[in-house]
């Protein structure tokens, strides 16, 4: 299925996107490219690993956040004094795109997250089979679809607004997921994966368009680069920071729910309780015991949808801080 549509893409970048003239030989800064890549790659360890090895306390996690801050300097300091960097800091002078900058690493932290973390909770904690969750995420791209669709017959409306409406969308999906438990209904899941998959669709254009409105075409491409990296990092860091929480939740409620597992709680007395669990016998804990795993888990899932809202309306202030200047757009 996926190569139909790599041939119409293909199609259409060879014949609408403009030709432009050469513009002499381009090379690569290596310094800042290596830099810059030392310095994400050990970010991107630091929080993939860090809840596992006990952060700080790792000597393995002290090294990668030395070598993050020393390679990230470098690059800095490489980049303010190289007659041809690898990416030119002038164009953060420009308002409009230093404000991208930020709004395209917190849609891509929100971009993917659910992506990758509804399959586990649904296939192993849910009960949901594939098939099932593969239409679940169907559903979120089928969304993406409409949003796409919605953001250019609204051209003319203010991107500003088109913004936060695409942002709102997502953090309240995320807000409605915070809801979730492990009795999750289908139409739920499905309502809900497409409203952020529209807030998705609705929120890149205008971002892009109010991103690069007042550059000069021939610095385009270099800050197209770094708007894709910032976007591609944001989704890395966020799923590493919410696998992480996932873990840390589901370890301490684990260990504070069964501190009231006792024969002495006076609440294995209540009706409610008689019956239903049994901590008299070995196969009794054992399901019990199942039981506040998979209720310390949804914890963890419901707090790392809590930081996935929380991002989503922060972004939406931000958005108003833009321009939309009518005048011919200045240099970079």
């Amino acid at each position: 299925m996926m190569v139909p549509v790599a041939v119409i893409a293909f199609l259409g970048c060879r014949f609408a996107i403009p030709r432009r003239g050469a513009r002499g030989q381009a090379r690569l800064d290596w310094s800042g490219f290596l830099t810059l890549a030392i310095s994400i790659a050990c970010v991107q360890l630091m929080f993939s690993r860090g809840q596992r090895l006990d952060w700080f306390e790792s000597t393995e996690i002290v090294a990668a956040a030395f070598l993050a801050v020393v390679a990230f300097y470098m690059f800095l300091a490489h980049s303010l004094t190289a007659e041809k960097p690898f990416i030119k800091l002038s164009l953060f002078k420009d308002r409009n795109y230093s404000l991208g900058m930020i709004l395209i690493f917190m849609f891509g932290m929100l971009n993917f997250a659910p992506v990758v973390l509804l399959p586990p909770l649904l296939q192993n904690h849910a009960g949901y089979p594939d098939t099932a969750i593969g239409i679940f995420i169907g559903w979120r791209g089928f969304g993406t679809l409409i949003g796409f669709f919605v953001a250019m017959l609204t051209a003319r409306i203010d991107p500003r607004a088109m913004m936060m409406v695409g942002f709102f969308l997502q953090a309240y999906g995320g807000y409605q997921m915070m809801q979730f438990d492990l009795n999750i209904g289908e139409t739920q899941l499905a309502g809900w994966s497409m409203v952020q998959g529209a807030g998705i669709g609705v929120t890149w254009v205008p971002m892009t368009i109010v991103t690069f409105y007042t550059l000069r075409p021939e610095v385009r491409d270099e800050a197209m680069s770094m708007y894709h990296l910032l976007r591609n990092f944001g989704s890395s860091l966020f799923i590493s920071i919410a696998v992480a929480e996932i873990v840390r939740a589901t370890g301490n409620n684990y260990a504070r729910m069964t501190e009231a597992v006792s024969p002495f709680n006076k609440l294995w007395s209540m009706p409610s309780s008689a019956g239903s669990w049994s901590i008299e016998s070995v196969e009794g804990m054992a399901r019990f015991a199942r039981e506040i795993n998979r209720q310390a888990i949804i914890i963890g899932y419901v707090n790392a949808f809590w930081m996935f809202a929380l991002i989503g309306f922060a972004a939406i202030p931000i958005c108003l801080l833009a321009r939309l200047p009518k005048q011919k757009p200045d240099k970079a």
